[in-house]
């Protein structure tokens, strides 16, 4: 297919491996967020010492983001996500490997290095997915690959605790390194070939200064804004739900599940989102998923619910949120022309992954100044706040695509 072929229908192949390699993203990301109880207890330090590897790795991602787009215009969007999916796992395998020498900063180094190979895959990822979809499709597909990320974290809070018990937190990191390297080859071949940019028209479209095109100015500042304050409250709580669910009386193997039902909640919010785009403006759907965010999180630190119902509005809390962010993507994906799409995804994913790094610092800061856990996730939605506002600014100005079902009807008509 030539650069500029529009596909008639969608490739599935490319869809469903670059859905797996996101869902190990996501899957390697919150390991380290569900082993933080474990390890703080064998390692007798306290969990708000494991702030450094935690921010320390989406500092990584967001630079591995930020590098994305240039690498995938030189190497092609094809080799950029296998590379990056072989270069975390090995980052992975490296922490596995070193986690007996119960070292905060070493565990710091290894984490950063798997950050820049995660930073790599979801921008590609997106990217290549939509490639070699027809347009129509594009805003359902990048939901769909973005939807990894949840996928992926769910399946750590659901058997976390369980694989903590059995194989320990060195085991688990075993796991979440071994696993992307057999999907590596898999993707090695069965993807199929991409040209890489070559010329200086193909590394022109892919810096970031195309985003700031005329029309697209504002779009640019208000998605980068959004991203960066729903991200601060996300992984806040991605980050740190497992520790501060023990404050609200669960015990160590039980406190995972608060990240299964945040991250679960995110799949649910993305499929609300797929709807919720199809019939009105994306912009009024992150406006709506960030309200609902917002709306869970206070409930849950201003209102006493017993174990069951307090899971089920954190749940509700990552529809919100975890929606949030997979429906800046989408808009991203939206917005931006093929040639810059690699560009515009990364760096809207790189102003929320700093988001990531800012939320999980504070409540690294606030558990150490023994805050209470209910306060901690109060704070939270002051930044969701913020960013629903960046939504309605979006909104009012206009600018952002109208949903994938118009265009459609139009073309029928």
């Amino acid at each position: 297919m030539s650069a500029r072929e529009e596909p008639r229908r969608v490739l599935w192949s490319v869809v469903v491996l670059a859905f797996l390699a996101v869902l190990l993203d996501g899957f390697d990301a919150a390991a380290l967020a569900f082993s933080v109880p474990t390890l703080a207890r064998e390692w007798d330090v306290e969990r708000a010492a494991f702030t450094m590897p935690l921010v320390l790795t989406n500092l990584g991602v967001v630079v591995g983001y930020l590098a994305s787009g240039p690498l995938g215009a030189r190497l092609g969007r094809r080799r950029l996500l296998v590379g990056g999916v072989v270069f975390f796992a090995a980052g992975t395998l490296l922490t596995a490997a070193t986690l007996a020498m119960e070292s905060i900063a070493v565990l710091g180094v290894t984490r950063v290095l798997t950050g820049l190979g995660l930073g790599a895959v979801l921008p590609a990822a997106v990217a290549l997915a939509t490639e070699h979809s027809p347009a129509r499709r594009r805003e359902r597909v990048s939901v769909t690959v973005t939807l990894g990320l949840a996928s992926g974290a769910t399946l750590g809070g659901v058997f976390g605790g369980r694989m903590l018990e059995t194989l320990g937190p060195a085991g688990v990191f075993w796991f979440a390194g071994g696993a992307p390297l057999v999907l590596a080859a898999v993707m090695a071949w069965r993807l199929p070939a991409t040209a890489a940019g070559t010329g200086g028209e193909a590394r022109q479209a892919e810096r970031v200064g195309e985003l700031f095109r005329p029309g697209l100015r504002t779009s640019t500042l208000l998605i980068w804004a959004f991203s960066f304050l729903v991200f601060v409250s996300a992984y806040t709580l991605q980050s740190w739900v497992p520790a501060l669910l023990t404050d609200f009386g669960f015990d160590e193997s039980e406190a995972p599940m608060g990240l299964a039902y945040f991250s679960f909640g995110g799949i649910i919010g993305g499929i609300v989102l797929i709807w919720l785009a199809a019939r009105i403006r994306i912009a009024a759907a992150l406006c709506s998923m960030s309200l609902l965010g917002a709306a869970c999180a206070l409930v849950v630190a201003r209102v006493e619910l017993g174990d069951g119902l307090l899971l089920i509005v954190i749940g509700g809390a990552g529809a919100g949120l975890i929606g949030s962010q997979i429906g800046q993507l989408t808009m991203a994906v939206a917005l931006y022309p093929a040639a810059t799409r690699t560009t515009g995804v990364g760096w809207a994913a790189a102003l929320g992954r700093a988001g990531s790094i800012v939320g999980p610092g504070i409540g690294g800061v606030l558990l150490g100044l023994a805050l209470p856990g209910r306060d901690i996730v109060l704070l939270t939605t002051l930044p969701v706040l913020a960013a629903a506002l960046c939504a309605v600014l979006l909104w009012r100005a206009g600018t952002t695509p109208a949903p994938a079902a118009r265009p459609v009807a139009e073309q029928r008509g």
